[in-house]
């Protein structure tokens, strides 16, 4: 059982990476930076798939040592003190990193959306207003696309 122990302890150590990833990702959002979040969400790609990999070994090593059985249920079974106080304290740690992950990538979501919020007011308040209710008018046809075309001109 001792690998279940090594196995507890490499998620362990990859989701506290992942936890201090989404906090630097966080910084980043807020600093309205490109190439860095770029950067940074390609490593948390890398540690997702490692991470991937960990939870695979575990499943391994569950289903190799019992019949599969869910991790709290393992724990409760086992007859070494020491063990039972080990893989106890790993996994609630795993939660509690489970959950700061929640909230830290919940948050990035909000500061992307408000990014997102904003660009898209940016962007109605640079085109020209319309006289007319839309582009489907007489006498709009001509002149708004004109005005559209050089304002995605300059843009490019």
């Amino acid at each position: 059982m001792n690998s279940l122990t090594d196995v507890l302890q490499m998620l362990t150590d990859l989701h506290i990476t992942l936890l201090e990833t989404a906090k630097k990702k966080q910084d980043i959002l807020i600093s309205a930076e490109i190439n860095p979040l770029l950067a940074i969400m390609a490593d948390e790609s890398k540690l997702i798939k490692k991470i991937k990999e960990a939870d695979e070994m575990r499943m391994e090593v569950l289903e190799h040592d019992k019949s599969y059985l869910p991790l709290s249920k393992l724990i409760e079974q086992q007859p070494d003190g020491i063990t039972k106080v080990e893989w106890t304290s790993k996994l609630k740690l795993l939660q509690r990193l489970f959950e700061e992950i929640d909230k830290v990538n919940k948050l990035n979501q909000q500061l992307i959306q408000q990014s997102l919020t904003y660009t898209q007011f940016m962007i109605e308040q640079m085109l020209p207003q319309s006289k007319d209710s839309g582009l489907y008018s007489s006498e709009a046809a001509a002149q708004d696309s004109r005005e559209y075309a050089r304002l995605f001109d300059l843009k490019a």
